[in-house]
């Protein structure tokens, strides 16, 4: 199973600058590969099942078999259940009893077994449905024992999701390197421009 420290995923935003977004959770990368609920269509990345097996096979290794439309399907119902959840987590309201319901179905279902390495038998390739449940468990660890961790970053142009993990959970951006150092900048330079008028 991916650990909660691997789930960092590529992002290219209009300015067409990859960078590297870091959510802390599995289940908050997977949603990071649609949008979030703002009906952005220039986000979603996962538009055919090779998409959805792609994304997969990153995060778990290769794939028994292809997805089909059900996996596709449910895929995209699973992550919108996690997006809203997430945004509604982020935003301190009460979590959509339909979302969880959704979740708790995945997670009924088999996920990616463990396997102790050493023997003779290695892991047998996960299907899909084996993956997206995999994600689901996540998302019940998250969203049932982190739920007043998740964040939504501080960046008004900004709407990425992200569990705080820092130690005094005072995370406010997506990342330093892109929201974070813009508001520095930005503040640098209005005390700049006060400093200028006094």
């Amino acid at each position: 199973m991916t650990s909660r420290s691997d789930t960092g995923v590529w992002l290219t935003p209009s300015d067409g600058r990859r960078w590297r977004f870091y959510p802390g959770a599995l289940s908050l990368a997977f949603g990071c590969t649609g949008d979030f609920g703002y009906n952005v269509d220039a986000w979603e990345t996962l538009r055919k099942p090779t998409d959805l097996d792609l994304w997969l096979s990153e995060r778990f290794g290769p794939v028994l078999h292809p997805s089909d439309d059900a996996d596709f399907g449910g895929a995209k119902q699973l992550r919108a259940a996690i997006t809203s959840t997430a945004r509604r987590a982020a935003s301190g309201q009460l979590l959509d009893p339909a979302d969880i319901d959704t979740i708790n179905l995945w997670v009924s279902r088999p996920s990616v077994p463990p396997y102790l390495p050493g023997g003779t038998y290695g892991p047998v390739p996960p299907t899909p449905s084996q993956m997206l449940a995999t994600i689901a468990h996540d998302a019940i660890q998250t969203f049932a024992t982190t739920a007043g961790m998740v964040r939504e970053c501080a960046a008004e142009d900004c709407h990425l999701i992200f569990l705080d993990t820092s130690r005094p959970q005072s995370r406010r951006w997506c990342s330093m390197s892109r929201c974070g150092g813009r508001a520095k900048a930005r503040a640098h330079y209005a005390r700049h421009l006060t400093g200028e008028r006094s």
